[in-house]
């Protein structure tokens, strides 16, 4: 087995916390808000630095009615990522995230890394 060789320090990959809502939650990208099904919002406001975004792991499920999706597409339809801007580490987020109202769980994605070149 070939170990594998981290990411250079210099380099332009961020890493994102992997964020899983609850089911009655969801993240309305325009306002930059969640929504829960009983019409509670939340924002996360100054907790994130600036410039960081919040996306569906699977746009396309994103808007999606629920009752028309499989339960597997209900389930994809709950994963986001918080993407930092560069220079940010994930692990300073990632408790606070764990602490908003509409998350099930976030967490640190394993860690990336690149296969050693042969001679």
């Amino acid at each position: 087995m070939i170990p594998a060789v981290p990411l250079p320090q210099n380099s332009e990959i961020r890493t994102p916390v992997e964020v899983k809502l609850k089911t009655e939650w969801r993240y309305e990208t325009s306002a930059r808000a969640f929504v829960s099904d009983a019409g509670e919002r939340f924002k996360p406001g100054n907790e994130l630095p600036k410039g960081s975004r919040i996306v569906y792991k699977v746009p396309s499920l994103a808007q999606a009615e629920r009752s028309k999706l499989s339960e597997d597409e209900r389930n994809l339809q709950l994963y986001l990522q918080v993407i930092l801007p560069a220079g940010e580490s994930p692990a300073d987020y990632v408790a606070a995230i764990r602490r908003w109202p509409p998350v099930a769980d976030a967490r640190l994605p394993p860690e990336i890394s690149l296969p050693m070149q042969l001679s």
